[in-house]
């Protein structure tokens, strides 16, 4: 993930809290704060990382950046951005995000977990799973068929 992307973001004074809000006219679900537009502008930097990362690992099409945004009352920045792989970024994820990276269900995840296959911790009443953990077994070559059962000792 060594591409650099580059996004113009729109940070509006916030007059009744203080401190700015950031939207992405490219990317609508992103929306941030800071205290103030140095703050703003490490939060907007960090929300769009993570981001891209999450749309790069759904295997979903990053949308190409637009310029040339203009806002009356506020600034428009562009937010460049070189993502980290996403095992620096992401620590835990849920069953259910793992067993979409490793094309299983959420059952068989829960089944890997109650067998120490895969470590959990708890949280609340999920389990999480380290993403590190999923993303080895996702590159890990896989085998045909069930395993085979041990010859019983005799």
């Amino acid at each position: 993930m060594n591409k650099r992307y580059v996004y113009e973001a729109v940070f509006e004074r916030d007059d009744v809290d203080g401190g700015y809000t950031v939207t992405f006219p490219d990317i609508d679900p992103i929306v941030t704060q800071g205290e103030d537009l140095e703050d703003a502008v490490r939060e907007a930097a960090a929300a769009l990382e993570f981001w891209i990362i999450g749309n790069i690992l759904d295997e979903n099409v990053v949308p190409k950046a637009t310029y040339g945004n203009h806002v009356d009352d506020g600034y428009v920045i562009a937010i460049s951005v070189c993502p980290r792989p996403a095992a620096e970024v992401i620590e835990y994820i849920s069953t259910p995000e793992a067993a979409r990276m490793l094309g299983v269900s959420d059952g068989r995840i829960r089944q890997m977990v109650a067998s120490g296959q895969l470590p959990a911790k708890k949280e609340g009443r999920d389990n999480m799973v380290r993403f590190t953990d999923v993303e080895a077994l996702r590159t890990k070559p896989r085998k045909a068929g069930r395993p085979k059962k041990e010859a019983a000792a005799g």
